[in-house]
């Protein structure tokens, strides 16, 4: 992710950027988008959760804005989860989840980063979707691991399994 320039947190948050930005000590930092397996699995994971929300209670975000720090200090997850009710603001206050999916241009530092920053917001469970090497990361309150199996759950969203999503990604586009 490149720093771009230095702007006041009051101008970041009231300027739409696209794709948005996250912002970190003053900086924005752009963030990688638009490649087809990311989001082709971006669209997947909102789609199982938002057929799950009514019955679980919660509602899914796409890039969402979320305050992590006090610093101030903004990121922006490819998909997080919150549990109703919740009050409604333009910038999300701690999530229940939060998903971030790989791009081939992220750095293994950034990414290291961004969810030291959901840790240290109170963020309970942080999921990492691979969707090159199909591999997931999951980090429950501060502790990472990598399961051995193709399900990940939180008590919120329930069992998660994204074998049929990885099998999605190598349907032909035809």
């Amino acid at each position: 992710m490149a720093t771009l320039t230095a702007v006041p947190v009051e101008e970041y948050l009231s300027t739409t950027y696209h794709p948005d930005m996250e912002y970190v000590d003053g900086q924005l930092l752009e963030r990688h988008v638009g490649e087809h397996y990311h989001s082709l699995l971006q669209i997947l994971i909102a789609g199982e959760l938002q057929g799950r929300r009514r019955e679980r209670r919660f509602r899914a975000f796409t890039e969402q804005r979320i305050r992590v720090s006090d610093k101030p200090r903004y990121r922006v997850p490819d998909l997080c989860v919150k549990a109703l009710p919740y009050k409604i603001t333009p910038v999300l206050e701690c999530p229940d989840l939060a998903i971030e999916i790989v791009s081939p241009d992220d750095e293994p530092g950034e990414l290291l980063d961004k969810i030291a920053d959901y840790v240290a917001a109170g963020i309970p469970y942080i999921w990492v979707v691979d969707p090159y090497k199909r591999t997931l990361m999951e980090v429950v309150n501060g502790v990472i691991r990598r399961p051995s199996t193709t399900v990940l759950s939180t008590p919120l969203v329930g069992e998660f399994d994204f074998a049929p999503l990885f099998q999605e990604l190598d349907e032909p586009a035809e």
